[in-house]
């Protein structure tokens, strides 16, 4: 039963599309696994940046250092938009599944762990 839920979890996941209107970009098509794969490549690009930033400390470079500080406040806004939205997703199909359990849309199969 739970093999099948998840099978039907990842199926309905990939029918969905978010869209970052403020670049006018999709996010991910497909569902969250994109999503989720999107947020990890941010997060990789943000580690990236700020090891260049504080490169760019020790060298001296404090104006391309600034500019890329500002670079990283845009992607971490970015990064906090696409985290919330992971959640959002979650949830919504969290209760999803759990309405269709209350409506009886889902039926339980019972197994015996123990059978005789």
């Amino acid at each position: 039963m739970l093999e099948q839920l998840q099978t039907a979890f990842g199926q309905v996941l990939k029918n969905l599309v978010f869209v970052d209107f403020a670049n006018k970009k999709v996010i991910a098509s497909g569902g969250l696994r994109d999503l989720e794969i999107e947020l990890a490549k941010e997060k990789a690009c943000r580690k990236d940046l700020i090891t260049v930033i504080n490169h760019h400390f020790k060298n001296g470079d404090l104006v391309l250092a600034i500019e890329l500080i500002d670079a990283l406040s845009k992607r971490a806004d970015y990064i906090k938009k696409m985290e919330n939205q992971v959640e959002a997703h979650r949830r919504n199909k969290l209760f999803e599944i759990a309405s269709q359990f209350e409506f009886g849309n889902v039926s339980v199969v019972s197994c015996d762990a123990n059978p005789s």
